[in-house]
């Protein structure tokens, strides 16, 4: 039906593969096409989770079954003439966990979180005692009038943005973006953009902890803004709770 088996690779049209495959399993075109979806959605699952016909032999190393899977984490951070103004979230999932209530994403700065608008999600944040923010994502129903849980092998789309709190207090100067995810991201990504001001110096890391991120650029790790003033890193597989991002200061 998908056109990755021989006997269907050469059939241009939709239904000549929809008939090739009613001939093999007894049933109508009709039959097949009705199914089509709930195939779709196996097939999904199977690539994300990477297991599937042919695929590379590996070693065994620990799978997440029942869990959530990041198909592409990406964050965006402004930051203007030194100081943090926005910071732009997008994160692309598939819930293997059944039916799920919320998905949380924690972070350990004050800020205001606000889910897009174009999106399906509602947020409720509550501070973690000694440990930053939880803001937990619901998704609403059709009508946007009440939450409901996320279904089991569905994919979902959220994006939200933190801004700095109104609170009255100056900003400081910021010197460290970074994220850490505890569970898997199929394609992780993290961008800085800065307005205005530029740092002198501005370096990467990858898989550090809170007290190994490097505080200096050296041969190794240093990077150059691009002609947008931004700087971007881009990872595969990420997991582990360790650090990913970059850090920089405003003097040479």
């Amino acid at each position: 039906m998908f056109a990755l088996s021989p006997d269907t690779q050469d059939m241009p049209e939709l239904m000549q593969r929809r008939q090739s495959h009613g001939d093999k399993i007894g049933r109508k075109v009709d039959t097949v096409r009705t199914r089509e979806t709930a195939a779709l959605k196996a097939l999904h699952s199977r690539l994300v989770t990477g297991r599937y016909a042919r695929a590379p032999l590996v070693l065994d190393v620990p799978e997440m079954h029942g869990g959530i899977i990041y198909e592409e984490t990406s964050t965006l951070i402004v930051v203007e003439n030194r100081c943090w103004q926005a910071t732009y979230e997008r994160w692309t999932f598939a819930n293997m966990a059944g039916e799920l209530g919320y998905v949380t994403i924690g972070r350990s700065h004050p800020g205001v979180v606000t889910p897009s608008s174009k999106g399906d999600f509602k947020v409720n944040t509550r501070p973690v005692d000694g440990a930053g923010w939880n803001d937990h994502f619901w998704l609403l129903n059709t009508e946007r009038t009440a939450a409901e849980p996320m279904r089991d092998r569905t994919r979902y789309d959220l994006r939200f943005r933190i801004a700095p709190p109104e609170d009255g207090s100056e900003p400081e100067p910021m010197t460290l973006a970074s994220r850490a995810l505890h569970h898997r991201s199929l394609l992780f990504t993290i961008r800085v953009g800065f307005i205005g001001e530029r740092p002198a110096s501005i370096w990467k890391f990858k898989g550090a902890s809170p007290f190994a991120r490097p505080h200096a650029a050296n041969e190794y790790n240093r990077l150059e803004l691009d002609s947008r003033g931004t700087v971007i890193l881009t990872m595969r597989d990420v997991h582990g709770g360790l650090f990913n991002g970059f850090a920089w200061n405003w003097h040479s």
